[in-house]
């Protein structure tokens, strides 16, 4: 299998080659830096990465799940920050917050770069298996598409560094699969390691890759049965045991953190196996499928996920042109009695492997976890170029040319409407702030607590990580809340906590995560003090997010 080559593109000067990544790396930086604070600052991004970064640059202790770190040099370095989240964003947020201070642009500043690094592992991918006009059609695609410029905006979010290094582990593959040298084996070896051990998700990707080999060495072996084919070679051994070496270089701290806390990832996947702490079943396997193969066109169509951007702009037009260029492939290798199958349909059974293995969560069925596979619309699209404008398509030159042209035609169509749909993004997030956890008003509360220098306690999930972060340790807020979607009585951790010379803040009705709220005000009441707004935050709307309280005792 070798991958093809357009001698038109081959002939190209070396500025007009550079200008097939240099494009879709100015696009999407474009889109990618425009009002880069916004959305406001997510919980998820403070407490995986800014926060952690900020405590160690300021010297503080860093709190770590289940207590376990790695002490070094008379420091307690963070090993994870979730118990599938390794610390990686932690270490790459450093130096853009030591530059630029605690705010939401170093942090996002550090994601975007994540992102710009992410499309050239892509393209680098795409050239080496299926052809320059493939990296540059595909470069394109995931530079413009709208669901990965946001992710990539909040990175930390979706933790992208995930994303980063499994891309580069594919690019890093192709180059042995190309040259059969062994060091990029251990290299792809150590981005996938360094992936799963960003975030455990990235394990969806490898597992495709195994079942995509295993399938393909089936197929082979049937094939030589019943023919004077050769059985498919195993993989050379020095370059397996190199490969797993990388491995299990990246993925150490994964490993010693489950040593140290006796195995919290794994307990945390067992306690999940039938029903997970946010009440999704992991038993309806139907159900779930259904909702994520609805979730992950979704996805590719920048649709309803990105509602918190402040409105929702769906581009029908890239879905359809991802499940055209997917029958395209399957047609083609069809027509051609599936000759090179393995390498054209690889994109797909990927894609197809990441969403069944994503019927099993953790904790919920939310469409981020489809980020991992961002770059895969990109890949499919791009192996669709790559075989449209670098091999004959009909009987005819003529018809081969037509072809050609119609799908350049189209392509522009649909680049330019991931364009449009990003600017439709960027104009609501820049009017709105964003919505619910993702506002802006959290800018607001942290200079309106930052002024009043009290103790805060907050009482529901979404508020502590970001002021503590965008405060610069200043604002120390301390966090109460369940996770249960009813009150459930009196708290009595709560009443004792109470007294009036702190702050505390909620969310308003309709917008909490859990009902803190309501369990603050009974728990006042209970002890004859009274709860005053001293200050209420408002959206672009006029509706009110965060409710900021004072206690009084009561005349």
């Amino acid at each position: 299998m070798k991958a093809h080559r357009n001698d038109g593109v081959r002939r190209l000067a070396a500025p007009q080659r550079s200008l097939l990544l240099i494009a879709p790396l100015a696009i999407f930086l474009l889109l990618a830096c425009v009002a880069l604070d916004r959305p406001g600052l997510h919980y998820d991004e403070a407490l995986e990465a800014g926060l952690p970064a900020l405590e160690l640059l300021l010297g503080r202790p860093v709190t770590v799940p289940n207590g376990v770190a790695l002490r070094l040099w008379g420091r307690e370095l963070p090993l994870m920050v979730q118990n599938h989240i390794g610390a990686t964003q932690v270490y790459a947020a450093l130096p853009f917050v030591l530059i630029g201070g605690p705010e939401a642009i170093s942090l996002r500043l550090m994601t975007v770069v994540v992102g710009a690094l992410t499309i050239v592992a892509v393209s680098l991918f795409l050239v080496q298996v299926y052809g320059r006009m493939a990296a540059f059609y595909g470069g394109l695609w995931l530079a413009t598409f709208s669901s990965f410029v946001f992710w990539s905006r909040q990175g930390v979010f979706v933790t992208s560094l995930a994303i980063c290094f499994a891309t580069w582990a594919l690019a890093a593959g192709a180059y042995w699969w190309r040259t059969g040298r062994s060091w990029a084996a251990g290299a792809a070896g150590l981005c996938f390691g360094l992936a799963i051990y960003s975030k455990l998700s990235a394990l969806w990707l490898l597992n495709g890759l195994v079942g995509w080999w295993l399938i393909s060495t089936l197929a082979a072996w049937l094939r030589a049965r019943h023919g004077d084919l050769p059985a498919s070679p195993l993989p050379d051994r020095r370059a397996l045991i190199i490969g797993v070496a990388g491995l299990l270089a990246g993925i150490w701290p994964f490993l010693l953190y489950n040593l140290r806390s006796g195995a919290a990832t794994l307990d945390v996947i067992e306690r999940s196996a039938t029903r997970t702490y946010l009440g999704t079943s992991n038993l309806d396997i139907p159900g779930n499928l259904l909702i994520r193969l609805a979730q992950a066109a979704d996805v590719v169509r920048s649709g309803s996920h990105l509602w918190y951007l402040g409105g929702s702009f769906p581009n029908d037009l890239a879905l359809a042109w991802v499940l055209a260029a997917l029958l395209f492939l399957i047609v083609d290798c069809a027509r051609r009695r599936w000759q090179d199958w393995r390498r054209q349909l690889l994109g797909p059974f990927l894609a197809l492997a990441v969403i069944l293995q994503s019927c099993y969560t953790i904790s919920a069925l939310w469409p981020t976890h489809f980020a991992v596979a961002a770059p895969l619309p990109a890949i499919i699209v791009g192996a669709a170029a790559g075989r449209i404008f670098d091999a004959p398509i009909g009987a005819s030159p003529f018809v081969t040319r037509l072809a050609r042209q119609a799908a350049m035609l189209l392509l522009a169509l649909a680049l330019a409407s991931q364009i449009l749909t990003s600017l439709s993004y960027l104009r609501s997030v820049i009017s709105t702030g964003g919505l619910s956890f993702h506002s802006s008003a959290i800018y607001e509360l942290t200079d309106y607590l930052k002024q009043r220098g009290k103790p805060v306690l907050a009482l529901d999930w979404g508020i502590a990580a970001q002021v503590e972060y965008l405060s610069g340790g200043e604002v120390q807020v301390e966090e109460h809340y369940r996770y249960e979607q009813q009150p459930s009585g009196p708290d009595a951790e709560l009443i004792a906590s109470l007294n009036s010379d702190r702050l505390y803040v909620t969310h308003a009705p309709g917008q909490e995560a859990f009902p803190g709220r309501a369990t603050f005000l009974s728990a006042a009441a209970a002890v004859g003090l009274r709860a005053e707004p001293v200050r209420v935050l408002r959206g672009a709307d006029g509706l009110p997010l965060i409710e900021v309280w004072q206690l009084r005792e009561l005349p």
